[in-house]
């Protein structure tokens, strides 16, 4: 079983899943064991970027991708597949994700699946109108304090109702991530690349 499940290889997914494995070797914690499934259908893979922090003027985003997925597979903790998850049954801390391909095994799960549409059965998620986006027929979920969904499962990105940008839909991700790290421990938790906090 896998401690956070993310469903969303895009920049909130992937952003949520480098914070959550960045706590392997943090004082304090075990390895957090993280899966990302991704459909290989985010709206990045035919982007150019041109306004990314850190990231050089013009790259395209499938190789904006590819950086965020090698910088998240240096953590031995973490694992990216391909699938389509299309149900998700249980409870926080016993979730099991239907994929097209097989099923998953999660304590946790963030859903970062863009702002298409949703039709991922199981879950109490209300689709409503996206307010941030300029096209028509985009959607976001109804959310309650820091990206929840319901007890266990978070959005992240243009779903959790951001601005279609990479630095929002990356800073929305690492949001719900915080938040599961705090659920964890019962209390505000974040995580520091500090001297002295890795062990």
């Amino acid at each position: 079983m896998y401690d956070v499940a993310i469903i969303g290889g895009g920049p909130a997914g992937l952003s949520a899943a480098l914070t959550l494995a960045s706590t392997q070797g943090a004082k304090g914690w075990n390895p957090l064991h993280i899966l990302v499934i991704d459909n290989q259908k985010s709206d990045l893979l035919k982007a150019e970027l041109h306004n990314v922090p850190f990231l050089p003027k013009g790259i395209s985003g499938k190789e904006a991708l590819e950086k965020l997925s090698s910088q998240l597979l240096g953590y031995t903790n973490t694992q990216l597949t391909t699938d389509e998850v299309v149900k998700i049954s249980g409870e926080k801390g016993s979730f099991c994700l239907e994929g097209a391909h097989q099923k998953y095994e999660a304590k946790y799960v963030i859903i970062a699946t863009g702002a298409h549409g949703f039709s991922l059965q199981g879950t109490k998620a209300q689709a409503i109108p996206h307010t941030k986006m300029p096209r028509e027929g985009m959607v976001a979920l109804e959310l309650q304090e820091r990206n929840l969904i319901q007890e266990g499962i978070y959005a992240a990105g243009l779903l959790a109702g951001e601005t279609t940008m990479f630095a929002c839909a990356s800073g929305s991700g690492v949001e719900s991530a915080c938040a599961i790290l705090s659920d964890m421990q019962g209390k505000v938790t974040i995580i520091h690349d500090m001297p002295g906090s890795r062990a």
